[in-house]
């Protein structure tokens, strides 16, 4: 049994992590792939580089043969999974204007791991990106980051030939110089924590151990971004510094941020609280006219 001491600890992570009443983080897969068949919504389980530790777990719906939708992928936190955007996948006016991919970062969900590198993450799932859209049409590729999945989409949008035209980032952890360790990160790095904690929280906190020196080894490189960027920051967010928005106006190119999303009472968890605002956003950019060529047009 655990000691009453150690409440403390599990409930502080608890909170920290997502044990919240949204739906989507108490989900399983086989539920949320229940419930897109119950809608309606025709759904393929996609596994690239199967059986290998490179291999990346994902989902797609709306994405019919030779489809010419815009494609829209979404990058969970830390911890989640691609259910964490169960919602938009569902959404009717979303499918009927993309084809939408939730993938689980290594060492989540399905996909392998773990990997705590931010720069070794982007490329495998940009690796497992182009497996899946080597052979569409023309179209325009978003990418959506949230928390820890913000600097992984951003450093996908830095790579050389990654085709994303539109970058949108949700609370997206991008200032090395915001990224201190805190008391629950050195506590749930101990044996005890590690013997009582569930993997995924494990995990989680692996990333965040060597995040602020890998953010400072790529800062050098967001002015490679060459996609359209959309950030949306709450200015009550205990898990992601509000600065984080001025870190990416003075590091990302200039005119690069089409639109800045600030809400001022809102906090960490954008993608579920502020559903219609984010949604709302999606829209807008697949009215624009494409401004960049996709990985299958290399």
């Amino acid at each position: 049994m655990m000691h009453t001491k150690h409440f403390p600890l599990v409930l502080s992570l608890c909170f920290l992590t997502g044990c919240t009443s949204f739906p989507e983080w108490k989900m399983t897969e086989a539920e949320a792939l229940q419930d897109f068949s119950r809608a309606g919504v025709a759904y393929k389980e996609i596994d690239t580089n199967k059986g290998s530790e490179a291999a990346i777990h994902s989902v797609s719906v709306g994405c019919p043969g030779n489809t010419e939708k815009d494609v829209l992928v979404f990058i969970h936190g830390s911890p989640g999974n691609w259910i964490h955007f169960w919602r938009y996948m569902k959404d009717p006016d979303l499918l009927s204007t993309f084809c939408m991919i939730g993938l689980d970062r290594p060492g989540f969900g399905s996909s392998p791991g773990p990997l705590p590198d931010v720069d070794g993450q982007a490329k495998r799932i940009l690796n497992s990106l182009y497996s899946i859209l080597s052979k569409t049409p023309k179209r325009k590729l978003v990418l959506v980051g949230h928390s820890y999945g913000g600097p992984v989409a951003a450093r996908i949008a830095a790579l050389e030939e990654n085709g994303v035209t539109h970058l949108v980032l949700l609370a997206a952890a991008l200032d090395p110089e915001k990224e201190e360790l805190k008391w629950y990160n050195r506590a749930a790095n101990t044996g005890l924590a590690r013997s009582i904690l569930p993997a995924d929280l494990l995990t989680s906190n692996m990333e965040m151990l060597p995040m602020k020196e890998q953010l400072l080894a790529i800062e050098s490189d967001w002015k490679k971004l060459k996609a359209e960027v959309y950030i949306v920051q709450g200015g009550q967010d205990t898990l992601v510094s509000p600065e984080n928005l001025d870190f990416a106006r003075r590091m990302f190119p200039s005119r690069s941020i089409l639109r800045e999303i600030y809400l001022p009472e809102e906090g960490h968890f954008l993608p579920w609280k502020n559903f219609s605002t984010v949604k709302g956003l999606l829209l807008e950019i697949s009215e624009k006219r494409n401004s960049a060529p996709s990985p299958q047009e290399k």
